[in-house]
């Protein structure tokens, strides 16, 4: 078993026996001592020790767990919507696994990319990639990276990818996104748990943003909205899912084409993915009617190399697989891959949206709300 599932299987409960009870009462007593140090970060934020105001408006994009809840997309949906508005939007990120986070690079010039994945990370290039009039910038300090693009890149609003938590930078509007399927980290901190702070730093949320909505039964969404509402009372909540936008060869995906919302595939496919949950990627190639064989899940964030392909293309042959479909954000890594490219079984990609189930034009008056104090 892999040492994220394991965990996973840990702090879910789901491991039993006395050698787990043991595992987990080492993680709670490291869980205090994280839990702690949070709590005293916030407090310092809390007295605006440490912040710092941008010239334009922030809006924040975070969450409360750690693993996958739909955060690019959002930005992406965010962004997408502040262009409408003819705001010049600029995506504020920390560059995860960048080659050098500690300085202040311009991944994207209004749509136009300037770097290689392996300069940004995956998920900055990606928006880079995917955003037309929209820069982005990465670096460990935010307050730097908000004056590159004020000051340099002319963005008149700034969206702080992955921002709950990295408080140095003032904003006006956070924004909380909440996985349907794990919405509060099995109720303990990390790494007893997945939660990144205690829950009540829910209180600082600005609105709820529940993802993945079609995951759970109607109950559980209940369960979990009256259980926001006792946590921060008070907070606007809106709920999504993740919306497949069709599918497309890898090929495609790279020429930026438009996926095909209607394309019919008669393959057998084999899921191949990096992300934190790799069921809810299952889930949605699934509900798009196509055949699934088998599936390779490699912890989030992989990096990966030519044995791995090696093992796709293996595990494809050996279980009938006649192709194999992938995320956005391993796309990123695997188009980079010649030993890919090289593969004898296309390959294919799902981007992903987010589709608005309710609470669309009040998320939206949210963020019109913000767009409008610069041009106050």
């Amino acid at each position: 078993m892999k040492g994220e599932q394991l965990f996973k299987k840990l702090v879910s409960d789901r491991a039993k026996g006395p050698l787990a009870d043991v595992a987990r009462g080492g993680l709670g007593l490291l869980s205090m001592v994280y839990a702690q140090g949070a709590t005293y970060r916030n407090q310092k934020f809390d007295k605006l020790q440490g912040v710092t105001r941008a010239s334009v408006p922030v809006i924040s994009v975070g969450n409360i767990t750690a693993g996958g809840t739909g955060k690019t997309p959002m930005v992406r949906y965010i962004c997408q919507y502040l262009e409408s508005l003819n705001m010049a939007p600029a995506v504020l990120s920390r560059g995860y696994r960048a080659e050098d986070n500690q300085d202040t690079i311009i991944v994207s010039r209004c749509g136009r990319l300037e770097v290689t994945p392996a300069v940004s990370g995956d998920e900055a290039w990606l928006l880079g990639k995917g955003l037309g009039h929209t820069s982005v910038v990465i670096g460990r300090e935010r307050a730097a990276s908000a004056q590159v693009a004020t000051a340099t890149l002319g963005s008149d609003i700034l969206v702080l990818d992955d921002g709950f938590q990295h408080r140095k930078l003032a904003r006006d509007l956070d924004i909380v996104l909440i996985d349907a399927a794990n919405p509060f980290g099995y109720d303990h901190v990390l790494p007893r748990g997945l939660l990144r702070e205690p829950l009540d730093g829910l209180r600082r949320a600005d609105v709820f943003v529940l993802t993945k909505t079609d995951q759970v039964p109607a109950d559980i969404l209940f369960g979990i909205k009256h259980r926001l509402g006792q946590l921060a009372p008070n907070i606007p909540i809106v709920e999504t899912i993740h919306k497949p936008l069709g599918m497309q060869t890898l090929d495609s995906w790279e020429r930026n084409e438009e996926a095909q919302a209607s394309l019919v595939v008669s393959h057998k496919f084999l899921t191949v993915s990096g992300i934190g949950r790799p069921e809810s990627f299952q889930h949605t190639v699934n509900s798009l009617g196509y055949e699934v064989i088998d599936s390779l899940d490699f912890g989030d964030h992989h990096e990966y190399t030519t044995d791995d392909v090696v093992k796709m293309w293996c595990t494809a042959f050996a279980k009938g697989a006649t192709a194999i479909v992938t995320t956005e954000k391993d796309a990123v890594k695997l188009s980079q891959m010649q030993a890919v490219h090289d593969l004898k079984i296309p390959v294919y990609v799902i981007p992903i949206g987010i589709e608005f189930i309710k609470g669309e034009e009040e998320f939206k008056a949210c963020i019109k709300g913000v767009g409008k104090k610069d041009t106050l």
